[in-house]
């Protein structure tokens, strides 16, 4: 089988590959170490424009021909701004490999737009802002709590006011100083030649790079309440409620592998232990929400679920007895859902996408180091039943859970939930 391979460019430039000629296309992601994580409150939202101003700076520099150039080669290309990266990606068939390879190159090109196509990108961005549910959802009513006192509590699109004090002068200084040799890699999956890596190394050698920039390392300033949460409940007044739990995780102590599995035992699938109970078998709710928020130190475990306000307590009152047997009590081997890293693993190999995303953020944005997906089955494979319960004794305890909630604020039995919470010893 296929594994990770690497190579440097002479400006100093990780290209990362994980070929499968079995498949008819590729995908190129060029990974930026930038985001809210790393940004001051003067730069809130500077990475996103970046994101934006790149790709409408390489667009100039296709003449304005490069849409419809991707479309007449059959070639998606886009990009995305996380909270500590930027990934901008280009994939179709292998046979406009090179076409590719030139147009995400480009994303290293000092810009060049004027002052109108900065504003004009400005007046989007704005925009998203305004069209963005950031005012009024849970989640960003939450990460204002979790994360308070750091860049993680601010929005990774930025405000108005900020986004007013980013003009093309600062975009350019930004972006050389942030897309430094040293901060940037890319990612290729899927069918491409020996001779393929090469020409995308000399699209990048011709780039002028600062060689050593400012190191991002995924770490986060650890909010002063992180895993001493006060027993509480946080209500965004509504006319229509929801809950979110969220936990705080020390990642210094678990591995990626083993924060899936437990993500999965309570929320992956129509079996998973979470829906089974406050959908299924309740019909408390429709459908439950969840992810992780992981950086290299810290990070969350959160799900989220729309219901009757009448039925908070008694949800909450099932949420605790299901996080309490999963501490208490062994899974049996079966339950503790693997097949998706080990019988099924070889599925991600086809999709050259989710594998490039998956292999680029596992090993070079958290350093989990899987030289191949057999390394990465058997991360998951070794897992215990006993594991996963040490696990979750760790994470699921009151002093780590930031419980906010959408309702009528005066109609919420706020001591009946609290008095429940407190059972996660």
């Amino acid at each position: 089988m296929e594994r990770e391979t690497e190579l440097t460019t002479a400006n100093g430039v990780k290209i990362y590959c994980y070929k499968n000629p079995a498949l008819h296309g590729f995908y190129i992601s060029l990974f930026v170490k930038a985001g809210v994580l790393y940004e001051s409150e003067r730069e809130c939202g500077i990475t996103h424009f970046l994101e934006h101003a790149v790709i409408r700076n390489i667009n100039k520099l296709y003449g304005m021909n490069l849409y419809s150039e991707l479309d007449k080669r059959g070639l998606e290309f886009n990009a995305s701004t996380f909270s500590e990266m930027v990934q901008f990606y280009v994939s179709g068939s292998s046979n406009e490999f090179a076409f590719g390879a030139e147009a995400i190159s480009k994303a290293l090109d000092p810009l060049v737009l004027s002052k109108d196509e900065v504003d004009a990108e400005r007046k989007r961005i704005k925009a998203e802002i305004r069209e963005s549910d950031e005012k009024t959802s849970l989640a960003s009513f939450t990460s204002k709590k979790v994360f308070e006192g750091t860049s993680l509590s601010r929005s990774i699109i930025g405000t108005n006011s900020s986004v007013d004090k980013i003009n093309a002068s600062r975009l350019e200084e930004y972006r050389k100083n942030t897309f430094s040799s040293n901060n940037i890699f890319f990612y290729l999956t899927g069918n491409f030649s020996d001779s393929d890596i090469i020409n995308l190394a000399r699209n990048i050698e011709s780039k002028e790079l600062i060689a050593n920039g400012e190191t991002k390392d995924n770490f986060v300033t650890v909010p002063a309440e992180f895993f001493k949460r006060p027993e509480d409940v946080y209500i965004k007044n509504a006319d229509f409620a929801m809950a979110r739990f969220t936990f705080d995780i020390d990642m210094s102590k678990f591995s990626i592998a083993e924060i899936d599995l437990i993500y999965d035992v309570l929320l992956s699938g129509y079996n998973s232990k979470l829906f089974v109970e406050l959908s299924e078998k309740r019909g408390l709710c429709y459908d439950i929400s969840g992810g992780t928020e992981r950086y290299k130190n810290i990070g969350t475990f959160h799900f989220s679920f729309e219901l009757k306000q009448k039925d908070i307590y008694e949800a909450t009152k099932i949420v605790v007895d299901i996080l309490s047997d999963l501490k208490n009590n062994l899974l049996a081997p079966d339950e503790c859902m693997k097949a998706g890293y080990v019988s099924n693993a070889y599925m991600l190999y086809d999709d050259f996408r989710e594998l490039n995303f998956t292999f680029s953020y596992d090993n070079h944005i958290m350093g989990a180091k899987y030289s191949s997906i057999e390394d990465r089955i058997e991360a998951y494979k070794k897992i215990t039943p006993q594991r996963i319960r040490e696990v979750a004794k760790n994470i699921f305890v009151a002093k780590n859970l930031t419980l906010t909630m959408k309702g009528k604020k005066k109609s919420i039995d706020k001591e009946s939930v609290i008095k429940e919470i407190q059972r996660l010893l």
